[in-house]
């Protein structure tokens, strides 16, 4: 009895070993942010957005625009119509869609301009449009981790509270192969925010105004989009493996708030 006794401790002692190598933990604010800033006048705003999320960030330069740079990142965001606006994105989106496809992740967190969108910035072709929409419109959430970690949005989230004309502008009215919807306006059924895979990596096209609204606003619920819209995908992908974040941001996540 005694004998299986010391087994049974000792197999829970090798469980929790085993646990602590193959899911290490760490705080989200581990993961490396490169932001890509918009156009000038909202330089404050986005600003604003980042701190009132406590999520820190480097703002990446012409110089930065190089592979082995940009593989420093674990996510690339890009602010308010930084294709229209900011130059060196411009001049250099595909060194950005070659980062996406080594492993990194790219998510724009703010409305791009429609009237100056080239349908090829991005890793597979998407067209952009004119609607604009408030945030009473209603919509309708996908299934997916996005959604799931390190918060648990719902579409409350998405309705109320977002600041007059600050919601969503310029984004597609369909969502071709291989891109899927992740946000869906209700009465349109318009994908306002859509991912699709590229190589190794991740890439998502976000039309609502995160940054314009909680830069202004500051409210909780959009600081929690923002937080999700980051990091729910974990660490960039490293050479042929993918690093699971599965479990890991939810262990430190209360602590970064905090701070």
């Amino acid at each position: 009895m005694l004998q299986k006794e010391l087994l049974f401790r000792c197999f829970n002692c090798c469980l929790i070993v085993l646990f602590f190598f193959v899911f290490p933990t760490f705080s989200a604010q581990e993961l490396k942010v490169g932001f890509v800033q918009g156009r000038g006048d909202d330089a404050l705003v986005e600003e604003q957005a980042f701190k009132n999320a406590k999520i820190e960030f480097e703002v990446l330069e012409k110089d930065d625009y190089k592979i082995d740079t940009l593989l420093k990142y674990d996510v690339i965001a890009v602010g308010v119509v930084a294709y229209d606006k900011n130059e060196p994105l411009k001049e250099n989106f595909e060194i950005v869609n070659e980062y996406v496809k080594e492993g990194g992740y790219l998510v724009t967190v703010d409305f791009q301009q429609d009237s100056t969108w080239n349908k090829n910035f991005l890793p597979h072709p998407l067209v952009l449009l004119d609607p604009d929409l408030e945030d009473n419109v209603g919509v309708i959430l996908a299934d997916h981790d996005i959604f799931k970690k390190p918060n648990a949005l719902t579409d409350k989230h998405f309705g109320g509270g977002w600041g007059v004309g600050d919601f969503m502008a310029d984004g597609p009215h369909e969502a071709p192969n291989p891109w899927k919807p992740l946000i869906t306006d209700k009465p349109n059924k318009w994908p306002l925010v859509v991912w699709a895979k590229a190589g190794k990596g991740d890439v998502v096209f976000n039309s609502l105004q995160i940054l314009q609204s909680l830069g202004r606003t500051g409210k909780k619920e959009v600081s929690e989009v923002l937080h999700n819209f980051l990091f729910w995908r974990g660490p960039r992908v490293s050479g042929d493996v993918v690093v699971d974040a599965k479990g890991k941001l939810a262990t430190t996540w209360s602590v970064l708030k905090m701070h």
